[in-house]
This record gives structure tokens, sequence and C-alpha cells, in this order.
């Protein structure tokens, strides 16, 4: 009779990639035993065991039916005994990087979130567990210097017509009988209503930062532009509209119309002579095109104006009453709604492309 011996360690617990019987280094006879996955390790030492174990209690039993009860009643359990210190050893030993990654993440702070966990040379779980929270507390760090860079800029916005406000105010208490009422009362009002935009942007911002669900219906974009072009009948800048039939998009009413409303305003307050507003459908798409024959933009600023409280040099010299919101809260509207706005390339003037999707019945 041919007995054929068959190997102990099954193939999936060796090397992958590698010749088996070699080493990394090519040396001929040398097996890693044990993997690098830690649920292997454990499932590697239960295999070797049972199968040490069925084996030596089957050539027992055709040996010598008194040896085979013996080995049953002490042998097997000395060996599960090992097969039980081998395992609290290996499982010790794959939660050591884990006992490490909590006392540094327990030292890891809001004050200072630039450090991270060291991640260990061993290829497994506990390694990619590493990895994924190194990975977790970068998104952690940006968020948090997002909000303070959001913040900082925010009371440097809001302190600005705070101030004018109070130094009319002064001004005018100081001396009552030579102020002329009319015109600090307007002068007032138009601080108090730029304060009133920044609070509104600011409070809309906040709301779609946190995934706040707004109620939506089916909106025309075509009526809501057709509703900001009568709002600004009379302008210093003509608006002139192009329609392309119905362009239905399901959406909150509120946002798409703030959404027009700073555009046109952005618009406004660069062009010369002019400004053209188009709402089309492409395919399944609606596309929203606000153009202005001001000064334009540059290459190298299409990307930096839709960052939150960024005015251009030109802007500033232009006109005092932005915030450098209006551009950022109109890109969260788009992307809110599953859309995108860019600032398209055009001369002369700038333009600005909102797309959504169309809504189908």
């Amino acid at each position: 009779m041919t007995v054929r011996l068959v190997p102990l360690v099954p193939r999936s617990i060796r090397t992958p990639g590698r010749t088996p019987g070699r080493t990394p280094g090519g040396t001929p006879g040398a097996l890693r035993v044990l993997p690098r996955s830690i649920r292997a390790r454990l499932t590697t030492i239960a295999t070797l065991a049972a199968a040490a174990v069925f084996t030596t209690g089957v050539v027992l039993a055709l040996a010598d039916p008194r040896r085979a009860l013996l080995w049953t009643s002490l042998g097997a359990p000395l060996v599960l005994l090992a097969v039980g210190g081998l395992t609290w050893s290996a499982v010790r030993s794959a939660l050591r990087p884990v006992e490490r990654i909590r006392a540094e993440l327990a030292e890891i702070t809001g004050q200072d979130l630039s450090r991270r966990v060291t991640v260990p040379d061993t290829g497994d779980e506990i390694a990619g567990l590493a990895v994924t929270t190194n990975h977790t507390l970068d998104r952690l760090e940006r968020s948090a210097e997002t909000q303070r860079r959001f913040v900082a800029d925010a009371s440097h916005e809001l302190r600005s017509p705070i101030s004018a406000l109070r130094a009319q105010l002064e001004v005018a208490g100081s001396y009552p009988d030579e102020t002329d009422w009319p015109v600090t009362c307007a002068r007032a009002l138009a601080a108090a209503d730029r304060l009133t935009c920044i609070i509104d942007e600011l409070l809309m911002l906040a709301k779609l930062d946190a995934g706040a669900v707004t109620r939506r219906r089916v909106v025309d974009l075509c009526g809501v532009a057709e509703e900001q072009v009568r709002r600004r009948e009379g302008a210093r800048v003509p608006v002139h509209l192009r329609l392309s039939g119905p362009a239905p998009v399901l959406g909150s009413p509120v946002q798409l119309d703030r959404l027009l409303t700073n555009l046109l305003d952005n618009a406004t307050r660069h062009a010369a002579t002019r400004i053209d507003v188009s709402v089309a459908v492409r395919g399944n798409e609606v596309v929203v095109t606000v153009t202005d024959d001001g000064d334009g933009i540059a290459p190298q600023d299409r990307e930096r104006v839709f960052e939150r409280f960024t005015r251009l040099e030109s802007a500033r010299a232009k006109d005092s009453g932005g915030s450098g919101l209006g551009l950022p809260l109109s890109r969260e509207i788009a992307v809110a709604h599953g859309g995108t706005l860019t600032a398209a390339d055009h001369r002369p003037g700038a333009r600005f492309v909102a797309v959504l999707p169309l809504h189908t019945a």
C-alpha cells in the first residue's frame, strides 16, 4: 500500500507571490509558518493543533488501543493547553500595537491635530487600522483649520459694518444740531442691510455645511430668472434675458433664487454697460449663464473667487459692499442640488455657468 504524505501547512498560509519552501532572500527550505494577518494566524494555530491531535490519535489507535486511550485522556488536553497558550501569546502580540495606537490617540487634542499615530510594520489589520486613523485625522485637521479660518474671516467681515454704524451714530450723537439726519439714517440703514446680508449668507452656508435637508419641489429656472430681471428694472446696468423654454429643476426655491441673486449681484458690481442671462436645456441638464462686460477674472483667480471671504483687488477697488460670500454660497447651492458652478473663459468681462440636473416627470 502506498501512503502519500499531505503537508499540514495549507497552501493559503504560505507567503503570497513566493515559491513554496523559499524565504524572501531565496534560501530554500525556509517557510513562514504564521502569516501576517491576525485572523490567519489564529486559524493556522487552530488548524495545526487539530491536525496534530487527530493525526496522533489515529496513529496510536492503529498501533495500540491502550495508548490511544491514554492519549485521549492525557495527551490531547496537554496539546490543547499548549494551543491555548500559543493563541493567548498570538493575541497579546497582535494587540500590543493597538494599545500603542490608543495611547497616541489619547494624547491628540483639538489644539494640535497635526500629530499622527505610528503605523506598525506588520502589514496586518492593525496596520490598516492605523492608516485609516491617520487619514481620519487628516480630514479632521483640514476641517478644523477651515472652521478656524471661517470664524476669523466672519468676525472681520461683521466687525467692519458694525464699526461704521457705530462711528456714524457716535458722530451724530455728539453733534446733533449739525447732523444731516436723513443722510445719517440712510447710511445707518445701508450698514444694517449689509450686516443682514452677511448674516443671512452665513446662516445658509452653515445649513449647507451641516447637510440640512430642505423642502424641495419642481422649480422652473426660467421663471426664477424672469423674476430676477423684473426686480432689477431701472438698475444701473440693464439685464438682457434669453430663455429657451421651460427648465424644471428639483430643488429649494429659496436656495435657487439666492444662487441667481448672488450671480446677478456680482455681475452688477462689475459690469460696465450690460449683463446677459441665459437659461437653456441641454440634454439632461439645465445650464444657466450670467455674463457681464466688466474687467473679467484672470485665469489663475477663477477658482479663488469661490473661496469664502475672498475678494480680488479689483473688486475691493470698485465696490466695498461685497462680503466675499456670494459666489462661494452659490457654488455650495449648486453642489447641494447635484450640479456645478464654474467661471468660464470669456472676454470681455466674466461669465459664470451653473449646470443643474433637469427634472423629468
